[in-house]
């Protein structure tokens, strides 16, 4: 009987090596892009600082399969959005982007969100930790 010379290639350890570098490597690739990703969201959300502005980031809780939204606001002290950008997307790639329909609304409609919409979520979010810092600046003031 005949025996198959045939090898797999992965009994061989140079090419299991390989493998896991090469894994390695599109793991830090991934990464870096995250981290550019991050640092270019921060940025602009650095642009949305202003005089008597404050700034928060809120992000939906998604299930399975949704994607997550992240959301940075600027209010007033009168508790009035004047700048809302968000970041949407399931990739690196992803850019920041204006919302219009949050400028100029109250801060107070977005308290409660019904968990359907996952930028109305993120906005709950911000919006709750905009009202406790305008709050809390109010009050630091007037003491």
């Amino acid at each position: 009987m005949i025996r198959s010379e045939k090898k797999i290639i992965l009994d061989s350890p140079i090419a299991l090596g390989a493998l896991f570098l090469g894994l390695a490597g599109m793991w830090v690739l991934q990464m870096q892009l995250a981290k550019k990703q991050a640092v270019s969201f921060m940025n602009v959300v650095k642009e949305l600082h202003g005089e008597n502005l404050t700034v928060a980031i809120g992000t939906n809780q998604p299930k399975w399969g949704r994607k997550r939204v992240y959301l940075a606001m600027s209010a007033n002290p009168q508790k009035i959005i004047v700048d809302a950008i968000t970041l949407k997307g399931t990739t690196v790639f992803a850019k920041g982007q204006k919302v219009k329909e949050l400028i100029d609304k109250s801060l107070l409609e977005f308290t409660d969100s019904d968990g359907k919409d996952p930028l109305y979520d993120a906005a709950a979010m911000a919006a709750g930790t905009l009202i406790k810092k305008i709050n809390e600046d109010s009050e630091s003031v007037s003491n």
